[in-house]
């Protein structure tokens, strides 16, 4: 393409010089300025005479200074110079031309009596005499002579207008080919870009139809461009973005031209994956969209691993119940909440759980948590909350209990029932126990750490009475 785009760029280059060099006007003889130098003026007569109908100004001087005094402020088309005058000779005033460069591409005629030597006539010559014509003067002969010259100079002077042009064009040409070849070489790297981006990048017209989707955006979706002419991104939806999403979207995106957020979306295959989407609005010189694109990254692994790691920073990674931080997050929460009127925490430590995994393992001793962990949760309601502090620590948030005594006891009795029953792990028998701490929310205490130093105080007192009893906070 580089060099087709030179070759036409050569061909319109040669037709534009050609077409300027016949434009280029070549002078008229009728309109040529020529300089007449004698100091007779009965020859200068003649010859002014002889060129009134052929040369449109005919300027005639006395002297060879004369002459260089009219050339500093005119520039003529042929210079007619006698050799033989008085102080400044012909010879010596062309020479003084030629030196200073005051007509040094004018042609100058030498003009001389028939007496003259050969050896004038050759110096002449190489003073830089064009032609020399001898007295008397054949007034035909000379008058060709004049025309030929004349024409000669216009032939000159049209060629090296024609050089300046071809020169010029030429420069102007070159450049224009130099930016062409800059724009298609950024063409050529934007297209280089868009398709190997580790980025899906798609192209949309002002209908949302396809236009381009590069070879990321495939690996991405399972989608072919020939798959997706004349859809629209809908063929991506999963459903899982509600209409609220949508409007939400498009109003930031006609408002600012741009948007960007994650959502879900479907591959090819129904698999749903997570995407970065970055949408930019393309406009036309009258400020109308033409054109969407849209950027995308797959950040499902990146999900999950979010998902992943918020899960274990708010669960026990062995039993799956709600850790210390989301036990305390949600104790805050709850408490500040206004419609909250009361709150049973238990605080619960298992007996006899060391011995287990002195004698048989920690294998057994994890196995035996999670055990735990499931009865716990099948002893209370679905709405309230069994975390595990560490160790063989356990709490219970008992929401709003119709009677906070009550419950306390009835779920406390439910527990010790649940725990003190065997537990079959790994074809084994152990038997177990657990103290349990009570605090109840307003009576004892307004803030998760009190009610759970209360909690716990209590069930230190109850391991102090022995195996599988309760207390309250309050009791002595």
């Amino acid at each position: 393409m580089m060099y087709l785009a030179y070759l036409f760029y050569a061909i319109e280059l040669d037709r534009v010089i050609i077409n300027e060099i016949f434009m280029v006007n070549t002078l008229d003889p009728q309109k040529a300025k020529v300089l007449i130098v004698d100091d007779n003026q009965q020859n200068l007569a003649l010859m002014k005479a002889s060129l009134k109908q052929q040369c449109g100004e005919i300027h005639t001087v006395t002297s060879g200074a004369l002459a260089l005094e009219v050339l500093q402020d005119n520039e003529f088309s042929l210079i007619i110079m006698d050799v033989n005058m008085p102080k400044l000779n012909g010879f010596e005033t062309v020479k003084i031309i030629q030196q200073s460069k005051l007509a040094k591409e004018t042609p100058i005629i030498f003009i001389s009596s028939d007496c003259r030597t050969d050896a004038d006539i050759e110096l002449g010559f190489e003073i830089g005499a064009y032609d020399y014509i001898l007295r008397p003067i054949d007034i035909p002969l000379f008058r060709n002579k004049v025309g030929t010259f004349i024409r000669l100079y216009s032939t000159e002077q049209a060629l090296k207008q024609a050089n300046m042009l071809l020169e010029l064009k030429a420069g102007r040409l070159d450049k224009q080919l130099t930016e062409q070849l800059r724009v298609n070489n950024d063409l050529q790297f934007s297209e280089q870009v868009f398709e190997n981006s580790v980025n899906g990048i798609i192209i949309v017209d002002s209908n949302l139809r396809f236009i381009r989707v590069n070879k990321a955006f495939t690996q991405i979706t399972g989608y072919e461009l020939d798959e997706l002419i004349g859809e629209t991104p809908k063929i991506l939806s999963s459903g899982l973005q509600g209409k609220d999403f949508y409007q939400e979207m498009w109003g930031v995106l006609l408002e600012k031209g741009s948007w960007q957020g994650e959502l879900w979306n479907k591959r090819k295959g129904n698999e749903l994956y997570a995407e970065m989407l970055s949408i930019n609005a393309v406009k036309d010189k009258y400020g109308a969209v033409s054109n969407y694109i849209g950027i995308v990254s797959d950040i499902t692994e990146k999900k999950r691993s979010d998902e992943k790691n918020a899960y274990l920073a708010n669960y026990d990674y062995l039993t799956g119940l709600p850790n210390r931080l989301k036990l305390m997050t949600e104790m805050e929460n709850y408490i500040k909440d206004q419609n909250t009127r009361s709150l049973v925490v238990l605080f619960l430590d298992l007996d006899k759980f060391k011995p287990v995994n002195d004698c048989y393992g920690h294998q057994i001793g994890d196995e035996l948590l999670v055990a735990v962990a499931k009865r716990l949760t099948a002893c209370v309601r679905e709405e309230d909350l069994v975390a595990r502090l560490g160790g063989d620590e356990f709490i219970i948030l008992l929401k709003e209990p119709s009677s906070s005594i009550i419950a306390a006891k009835q779920v406390s009795h439910k527990i010790i029932s649940a725990i003190s029953s065997t537990f079959n792990i790994s074809q084994l028998e152990i038997n177990i126990n657990t103290s349990i701490g009570i605090a109840l929310y307003p009576e004892h205490g307004t803030d998760s750490d009190s009610l759970i130093t209360l909690a716990d105080n209590a069930m230190y007192k109850s391991k102090a009475a022995g195996a599988g009893v309760y207390r309250f906070c309050i009791d002595n």
